[in-house]
């Protein structure tokens, strides 16, 4: 599933970079916990990144990161008129259901250097060694994207469980 998971990303953003294959597998395994540290910092950084997203970019309302989680996109939801409180419910829902480990994690890990390993990764696997070498020093940390991710695909997203993002757009349309 994961490597199906990546392999669609890949796909759709050819300038990935090391990082930003960690950062997809960081989401996939351990949600956006990493993120939540205060409801209403959150809120706060949502509204901020809402303001200064810019239209005009074309993607879909969410994609799917695997693990029942996916990426919703902030872009569409302002299009659609999908308000704040209803992301930031679903934003801080995920947040508090994923309880996984760093043992995963770097099972995990293991799925994304096996494509580079196989040149399935838009990236040179040497790339990724090197990038992991200094990954497992600072201890696994949650990472942003790379400037070159930022620059070509400008990324606005939440993370949330895939599931209850359908069942709340359900009925939202009822």
């Amino acid at each position: 599933m994961l490597e199906d998971i990546l392999l669609q990303h890949f796909e759709r953003y050819p300038k990935m970079q090391p990082q930003d294959a960690v950062k997809l597998v960081y989401q996939h395994t351990f949600g956006p916990g990493h993120m939540i540290r205060d409801a209403r910092k959150a809120a706060l950084m949502l509204q901020q990144e809402m303001d200064a997203v810019q239209p005009g970019i074309k993607e879909p309302l969410y994609e799917s990161i695997g693990n029942g989680l996916c990426r919703l996109n902030l872009r569409p939801c302002l299009e659609k008129g999908i308000g704040n409180e209803f992301i930031l419910r679903l934003f801080l829902e995920a947040a508090q259901s994923t309880t996984a480990t760093k043992k995963e994690f770097r099972q995990n890990l293991h799925v994304l250097q096996k494509l580079a390993e196989e040149d399935e990764t838009p990236f040179e696997p040497i790339e990724l060694d090197m990038f992991m070498l200094q990954y497992e020093e600072k201890g696994y940390p949650a990472v942003h994207h790379s400037d070159a991710y930022r620059a070509a695909y400008a990324p606005a997203y939440r993370v949330v469980i895939q599931k209850k993002l359908k069942d709340a757009l359900k009925a939202l349309r009822q």
